[in-house]
C-alpha cells in the first residue's frame, strides 16, 4: 500500500528523496550531483509517496505570495505509470487549496505537458523555455479556481 504524507525538511526520509530527485531528474541528462535542494525554505511543504518503507515519489508545494508553485515531482522508474504521479498532484493542490493559495502553477518539461492537462492544468507559456540545472525545454502550467475568493 502507498501512503502519501507531508513531512518537514528535517524528516530522516528527506535523504532518500535527494537521492530519487537526483536519479530521476538529473543523472539522466548527466548533470552533475548538487545535493543543496533548498529544502530548508520555510515556504515549502514536502509531500512523499512510500510503500514498504521505501520513498517512491515525491512533490514540493511552495508559497509563492499568493500563488503556490510545485516543483520536483518525481517518481521511481519502477513505480511510474502507476497513478502515484496523479494521486500526489491531486494531494500537492489540495494542500495548496487549504493554504489559500491561488494560482497553482509549475514547470513542466515538454515531454509530461500532456500528463499535467489529464489533470487539469492549461498551457500558460506560448513558447518552451529552457528551465533548471538540466536546461530541458518546459512551458509554465497552472490550475485556477477551487479557492473560496
Amino acid at each position: 500500500m502507498i501512503e502519501l504524507r507531508w513531512v518537514t525538511h528535517e524528516d530522516p526520509c528527506m535523504r532518500d528523496v535527494t537521492d530519487l530527485r537526483w536519479e530521476v531528474l538529473m543523472a539522466p541528462f548527466g548533470v552533475s550531483r548538487d545535493d543543496n535542494w533548498h529544502d530548508d525554505d520555510p515556504h515549502s511543504h514536502h509531500l512523499v509517496a512510500v510503500e514498504d518503507g521505501r520513498v517512491i515519489g515525491y512533490s514540493r508545494l511552495i508559497e509563492d505570495g499568493g500563488a503556490g508553485q510545485i516543483r520536483q515531482v518525481v517518481v521511481a522508474f519502477d513505480r511510474q505509470r502507476a497513478g502515484i504521479g496523479s494521486a500526489m498532484l491531486a494531494e500537492t493542490v489540495t494542500k495548496a487549496r487549504e493554504l489559500g493559495l491561488d494560482p497553482v502553477f509549475l514547470h513542466a518539461r515538454t515531454r509530461a505537458e500532456t500528463f499535467y492537462q489529464r489533470l487539469g492544468f492549461v498551457t500558460a507559456s506560448e513558447t518552451p523555455f529552457p528551465y533548471g540545472r538540466t536546461g530541458q525545454p518546459h512551458v509554465r502550467m497552472e490550475i485556477r479556481g477551487g479557492g473560496d475568493d
